[in-house]
């Protein structure tokens, strides 16, 4: 068996004396885990950065095995990504999920475009955690939890949309809301207001992070909570970093 295409590199770990596993989020083929001989020799030890763009060519005998890969360099984003602070940290968080949730071998088209799309986004770092929690939402919806932020789910309303309900994951509007504020998540307006803006405050990022960490923990924990929990450790350790 074989097949070539390209795909971001998300992991690297160490595979017997000279040889490494890595994770790539391909293009077409979603998430796929291979084997590199002499991973970490002159050519490949500097091909091999989590955030390199590569060109991929894989053999194995039976489609079922780990498979070999060959790897040529198409873009190299490591240096661009590492020399932000924030924007390394928040694709450090961006690797962990995928390789932790994606299965392997399901195509996941529109989560790798929004991925390399965040990744190549030139922002200013507030934007950049705007848009990382965006990214947290496309992660859920593409695994099948998908929030609902268009319009109320009581009255079906667009406008004033101010809360979510943990059970459906629905927006609930301000008139809507009366008297169950408390049992309900804040939504920040820039997840559901469609009008540009770029007045959004701390408050509302830490809101918005609050927002995907629930349906995160709800959705997703249950089934590797061992991983998540250092995840979490690791996303925490980031808000705090930038005092949002």
């Amino acid at each position: 068996m074989r097949w070539q295409g390209e795909g971001l590199l998300l992991d690297v770990r160490k595979y017997g004396e000279s040889s490494a596993l890595i994770d790539i989020f391909t293009s077409s083929l979603g998430r796929r885990i291979g084997l590199l001989r002499s991973a970490f020799n002159k050519k490949n030890k500097s091909i091999i950065q989590p955030g390199n763009q590569l060109f991929l060519t894989w053999n194995s005998r039976i489609e079922e095995s780990l498979g070999v890969f060959k790897i040529e360099l198409i873009k190299s984003r490591y240096h661009s990504i590492s020399g932000d602070g924030s924007g390394l940290e928040l694709f450090n968080l961006i690797c962990v999920l995928c390789s932790t949730f994606l299965p392997e071998r399901v195509e996941f088209d529109e989560l790798y475009n929004k991925t390399i799309q965040y990744i190549e986004g030139e922002f200013p770092t507030r934007d950049k955690f705007r848009k990382y929690i965006e990214w947290e939402l496309d992660l859920l919806k593409s695994l099948g939890f998908g929030l609902d932020l268009g319009k109320c789910v009581v009255s079906g309303s667009k406008e004033d949309l101010k809360f979510v309900s943990p059970k459906s994951g629905c927006a609930v509007s301000r008139k809507s809301s009366i008297g169950w504020e408390k049992k309900l998540l804040v939504l920040p307006d820039f997840l559901w207001n469609t009008k540009p803006t770029n007045s959004f405050s701390n408050a509302d990022l830490n809101n918005g992070f609050k927002l995907t960490e629930y349906f995160i923990k709800k959705n997703l924990q249950p089934v590797k909570r061992f991983q998540m929990d250092a995840f979490f450790n690791l996303r925490n350790r980031v808000l705090s970093l930038k005092s949002l």
